[in-house]
Formats: structure tokens, C-alpha cells, sequence
């Protein structure tokens, strides 16, 4: 398979500037770190880097972001006058109108205040801010599993559970951003009675990190520890992971009875696992009268990166040209 750098050349052809020297950056926050890259105009990525993400009282994951930005640059041996655009995948919704995030609980961010605006300030850039699902989304649409189709949902199952979704090959987003919050799918015995008393969502609960420890792992061990223990042998550990992959597939199949996408791409941390993605295939078969296509990712935990720093070309031609003004509204640039 060819590399995710050479992969993203070809994606983002389209959208390349005359080389002069500018470069973008892309980066995927997550509740657990922060993996972020950077580009130049021939969208050839330069550098990576990744870190455990910040928490706590003030956002300090703000700060963190703009010093991952500043070392990105430092690396590809660049200066801050260098950067043209910026793109931030966040576990959150985010208002196309106003740019706010909600729907956030593995990461605070600023609920009165665009993110966008506020990374703009310390990094003195156009920065646009997308839920981090949707990028992944753009990213194996563009150039992994979904190439050639013109219509995708991508599912990551992982410390938290998110949809984006690519219809008639453009980001559905919804009309408050919210499209693809699969986590608050009501399931379960009596979802009218636990739905309130839920943060996460109730579909997370079964099916995300949080809820898979609570009600399966011991004190101190991890969901990739229960995995180690399935592939070892351990019995309760293997119907675990069935228990899990089976409540997910019920997910998956109400995504295909009212999308009928073309394919569904699986990520994440625990949907990369190739035992969680076979029996998740094999669960799907039953529920629904008709195929429904499910491959794993092909860019794994880069497709939120990469979709970003593809916007970012894409989004940086367009400032530069200033084309399309209307559709970059405060909050996306």
C-alpha cells in the first residue's frame, strides 16, 4: 500500500499552490493525545508529531496546540510567517453558523467561544475547526477506503465512539453540526429512562472505551489489555469482545438502513482490531435484509491528520484565490 504522504500527494493535487515556500498544518485532537503534521505546497507531509493530550481548568490544550504548531514549524525548519492555514479535527460538534463546539464530554473545550477564533489569536493564522470524525471521514473518502465511491460513513470506535459521514462526495455536516453523533443513539432495554441520566450517550456507553472498563475490565486494566487477554486464550475475554462487537453492530446497522451508504469505513482504536471488525461483520448479517459493505480503515489512526492537512491545501487555495468566500463562515476559517 502506498505511504499516507504519498497518498495525500495525490489527493490533494487539485488544490496545490505554485510552490512558494508556504506550508499548512493538520491536527487531530483527541480526548487521549494530539497527532499532528505538517505540509507544504506540494503536499508532501514534512513532519509529525504526537503527544499525550492536556486537560484541565483554562483549556490548557489551547496553548499545547499552538506550541505543537510552533515545534512542527521549528522542525520542517520553518518560521511562523511560513504558515498559511491551519485545520483542527475536534471530538466535538461544531456549529457550521457559529463556530462553537458542543457535544464534547471526553475534552473540554470553550463552549461561548469559536475555537476557531481563539487559536487564530495565538497562532495569528486562518484556522478551521471540524469535528475530528468528519476529517477522518474526508480523509478515506479522498484516498483510503472509500476512493471511487460517492458516498461514505466512516464509524471510529475508540475512547469515544463518532460518525462522519461524505454524501454525493461532499461532508455532511448537518444543520447544527451535530449529523453523525452516533454516540447518543438510543439503545438498550428502557433508552427513554437512561438517555437523561447518560453523558456520553447511551450507543458509548455500550460500545465506547469508558463503558467497555466499567463493565469489563478489572481494576487498572485497559480495553487493549482485554484484547491482549482475548488473543491469549482467556475466555472471558474473547465473549467480551464478542458482547461488545455485537452491540455495535445494531449501530451500524441503523446507519445502513437510513443512509444506504455505499460503504462503511471502521476505525479507531478498538475498531482497528481485527477480531472486533470480524465479528462485527459477522453480526451485521442478520439484522438487515440487504448487503451492507464494511471495510477497516486504510490510513488507521492518521485518517483524522490526513483529512486534515488535505482541508487545510484545499481550504488555503481558497483564501489565497478568494474563492468560495461564502462557504468559509466564522467558526471554519
Amino acid at each position: 500500500m502506498s505511504s499516507s504522504t504519498e497518498l495525500l500527494e495525490s489527493v490533494v493535487s487539485p488544490f496545490k499552490a505554485k510552490p512558494d515556500g508556504g506550508y499548512v498544518i493538520g491536527i487531530d485532537l483527541g480526548g487521549t493525545k494530539i497527532l499532528a503534521g505538517i505540509a507544504g505546497t506540494d503536499a508532501k507531509v514534512i513532519a509529525r508529531h504526537e503527544e499525550p493530550t492536556q486537560h484541565g481548568d483554562g483549556a490548557p490544550v489551547l496553548a499545547q496546540m499552538a506550541q505543537v504548531i510552533t515545534t512542527l514549524l521549528t522542525t520542517a525548519g520553518a518560521s511562523p510567517a511560513d504558515l498559511d492555514h491551519v485545520v483542527i479535527g475536534v471530538p466535538s460538534a461544531v456549529d457550521p453558523q457559529t463556530g462553537l463546539s458542543s457535544l464534547s464530554p471526553n475534552l473540554a473545550l470553550p463552549a461561548d467561544k469559536p475555537l476557531a477564533d481563539l487559536m487564530m489569536a495565538l497562532v495569528g493564522v486562518p484556522v478551521t475547526v471540524e469535528n475530528d470524525v468528519n476529517l477522518a471521514a474526508c480523509g478515506e473518502a479522498w484516498l483510503g477506503a472509500g476512493q471511487g465511491r460517492d458516498s461514505l460513513v466512516f464509524i471510529a470506535f475508540g475512547t469515544g465512539v463518532g460518525m462522519g459521514l461524505v454524501l454525493a462526495n461532499t461532508l455532511w455536516r448537518g444543520a447544527a453540526g451535530r449529523a453523525g453523533e452516533i454516540a447518543y443513539l438510543p439503545v438498550g432495554d428502557d433508552p427513554h429512562q437512561q438517555a437523561p441520566l447518560s453523558e456520553n450517550g447511551l450507543f458509548e456507553d455500550a460500545v465506547g472505551t469508558s463503558g467497555i472498563r466499567q463493565r469489563f475490565a478489572a481494576d487498572g486494566e485497559t480495553v487493549a489489555d482485554l484484547f491482549a487477554f482475548a488473543r491469549a486464550g482467556n475466555p472471558e475475554a474473547k465473549a467480551a469482545i464478542d458482547s461488545i462487537a455485537k452491540q455495535a453492530s445494531t449501530g451500524i446497522a441503523a446507519v445502513h438502513a437510513l443512509l444506504d451508504p455505499a460503504v462503511t469505513v471502521i476505525g479507531g482504536g478498538i475498531g482497528s482490531q481485527p477480531e472486533f471488525f470480524a465479528l462485527l461483520k459477522t453480526y451485521l448479517v442478520p439484522l438487515l435484509p440487504f448487503e451492507n459493505p464494511l471495510l477497516p480503515s486504510q490510513l488507521g489512526m492518521d485518517a483524522g491528520m490526513i483529512g486534515a492537512i488535505a482541508l487545510a491545501l484545499k481550504n488555503r487555495q481558497s483564501h489565497l484565490h478568494h474563492i468560495d468566500r461564502a462557504d468559509y463562515k466564522r467558526g471554519r476559517t
